[in-house]
C-alpha cells in the first residue's frame, strides 16, 4: 500500500484495503442508507432487515438452547456466555462482565 506500506497477498486484497484511505464504501444497502467496503459486511447488515437468523451456536444444537444469530460476532459473543469468559472489568469493585455495554451499565451504581 502506498498509503502505509502494509502488503498484501493479492492485488485484490490490496485494492480493497486502500478503500480505507479513500473513505469510499462502494457496497449500499437497497433498505437503508447505509454503505460498507466490503459486499461480505453488506451482506451480514442486510440480514438486519430480514427474520432470517443463519448463525447456528454448535452448543445450542447439542440441547442447549438452540440460540441463533444475524451475524458472525452476535454468535461470537454467544459463545463467550457458554464458556463464561467476562474480559469487562469494573475497576472500583472489581466484578466482570460479558459485554462492555453491561459494565458502563454497572458503572452508573457507583
Amino acid at each position: 500500500c502506498e498509503s502505509c506500506d502494509k502488503t498484501f497477498p493479492s492485488r485484490s486484497k490490496l485494492e480493497r484495503h486502500f478503500l480505507i484511505h479513500t473513505g469510499q464504501k462502494p457496497f449500499k444497502c437497497s433498505s437503508c442508507d447505509k454503505s460498507f467496503r466490503q459486499s461480505t459486511h453488506l451482506k451480514i447488515h442486510q440480514l438486519t432487515h430480514t427474520e432470517e437468523r443463519p448463525f447456528q451456536c454448535c452448543f445450542c444444537q447439542k440441547g442447549i438452547c438452540y440460540k441463533t444469530f444475524k451475524s458472525p460476532s452476535k454468535l461470537e459473543r454467544h459463545y463467550q456466555m457458554h464458556a463464561g469468559h467476562k474480559p469487562f472489568e469494573c475497576l472500583v469493585c472489581g466484578k466482570n462482565f460479558r459485554q462492555d455495554s453491561h459494565l458502563k451499565r454497572h458503572h452508573l451504581t457507583h
